[in-house]
């Protein structure tokens, strides 16, 4: 539920909940989000806070969203697990033209990279989306 004046913004709040929905698998991968007039509706915010919480959700690589058509789910990727060992400096950040071609993030979509340097070796870059990070 959304409660105004919780300190938090109410488009965060509806984030959660459409993020809580998808990753409890209560709307699968492949399903379209309602229209957004809906959500507005359901969940009584304007529709720029529903417009900024499916951001965030775009964001995050949750959903995608395709004019004339909607936002729909998308189906989540297996993450790789990376053992980086303690005395290795990770370094995030955006990817070059050619990571993006090389690792296939889409031109426009915001999806950092994660390199892993140890001493002179350098490991990656990695989809920082599609890793986990263990120091075990």
């Amino acid at each position: 539920m959304i409660r105004p004046g919780t300190g938090r913004a109410l488009y965060h709040q509806l984030a959660d909940l459409l993020r809580a929905e998808i990753t409890s698998g209560q709307i699968k991968a492949g399903a379209l989000l309602p229209y957004e007039g809906r959500l507005a509706q359901e969940h009584d915010v304007s529709l720029p806070t529903v417009r900024r919480a499916i951001q965030v959700l775009r964001t995050e690589g949750l959903v995608v969203t395709e004019r004339g058509y909607g936002t729909r789910v998308v189906e989540q990727q297996q993450r790789q697990r990376i053992r980086v060992p303690r005395a290795a400096r990770i370094i995030v950040r955006m990817p070059t033209d050619a990571e993006r071609a090389l690792l296939g993030v889409e031109p426009g979509a915001v999806v950092p990279v994660v390199e892993i340097r140890v001493g002179a070796k350098l490991r990656g870059p990695y989809r920082a989306d599609l890793v986990e990070l263990s120091t075990a």
